[in-house]
């Protein structure tokens, strides 16, 4: 409890600153070009690269991929101090394709928040939401609302600060062990060369939604072995805020390391019918 408290506060303070292979052949272009291309947004604690295996297998079956990486990371420099929802919101539109068409927008972990406030800005460009171990808000919360109600999770005690420069990291010791938990020791491995540091003020931001992100269709990908976001918060968030479909994975936290053709297929499947 001390450490939600202290947690709570430090990022209270930070308010006031608010930035393969693969066998099977590529469709030809007009069969691609005919499906909504599928936006993937990293969560907390890392970058696009996450994605990269999924990107792949996506691709191999047809579908056009955008991967985000959000500003304020190495990947793509931003001062922590400057990072808003709106920033990463508009990150994500900018990825999006200049023709106007729709996109399957999927979203991990604290990804989830985002596509939610790129869904309330532009609910006719969205196909499908896709949250995949993913925060699912209601209007007004934060990560930090959320996750303060998360008692199942093991992330808190890992949660490091650091208030003089506005980023949070995972204790490098506990990176593998939380978002790597049903890893091969190969993978589980590489998990901190992976993981980066995360701007702290839009961890406490509350989302605005109105009936624009209520009326856009979303499915939930449910991570079964998740210590991050846990199983029981994944189905609170589901139940106020319900799903057309919930596709059960038995992963932790990161399933496009453990589990791609099962994420890819659930992936694939939306925007085709």
């Amino acid at each position: 409890m001390l450490r939600r408290t202290l947690l709570a506060a430090a990022l209270a303070l930070t308010a006031a600153c608010t930035p393969q292979s693969d066998t099977t052949p590529a469709a030809p272009p007009a069969q691609q070009s005919s499906l909504p291309t599928i936006v993937l947004v990293h969560g907390a604690f890392m970058d696009g690269r996450a994605w990269d295996a999924v990107k792949s297998g996506l691709e191999a079956r047809g579908r056009a991929v955008a991967v985000v990486t959000l500003p304020g990371r190495a990947a793509n420099p931003a001062p922590a101090a400057e990072m808003t929802l709106d920033r990463y919101r508009d990150a994500v539109l900018a990825a999006m394709p200049a023709d106007g068409g729709q996109v399957v927008l999927v979203g991990h972990s604290f990804g989830g928040i985002t596509i939610s406030n790129v869904a309330e800005a532009v609910p006719e460009r969205i196909r499908t939401l896709v949250y995949v171990a993913a925060y699912l808000p209601q209007a007004g919360q934060s990560l930090q609302a959320l996750s303060s109600e998360d008692a199942d999770s093991a992330a808190g005690p890992a949660f490091r600060i650091d208030q003089q420069r506005l980023v949070a990291a995972i204790a490098p010791e506990q990176q593998a062990a939380l978002f790597c938990n049903d890893c091969s020791a190969e993978v589980a491995a590489r998990t901190p060369s992976l993981m980066v540091e995360e701007p702290l003020p839009p961890l406490n931001q509350a989302v605005n939604l109105t009936g624009n992100f209520g009326g856009v269709d979303r499915v939930y990908v449910r991570t079964a072995q998740d210590r991050v976001v846990s199983p029981a918060l994944q189905d609170r968030m589901i139940a106020a805020t319900p799903v057309r479909e919930t596709i059960p994975l038995d992963a932790g936290h990161s399933p496009f390391f453990t589990q791609v053709d099962a994420l890819v297929e659930a992936i694939d499947r939306q925007g085709r019918g």
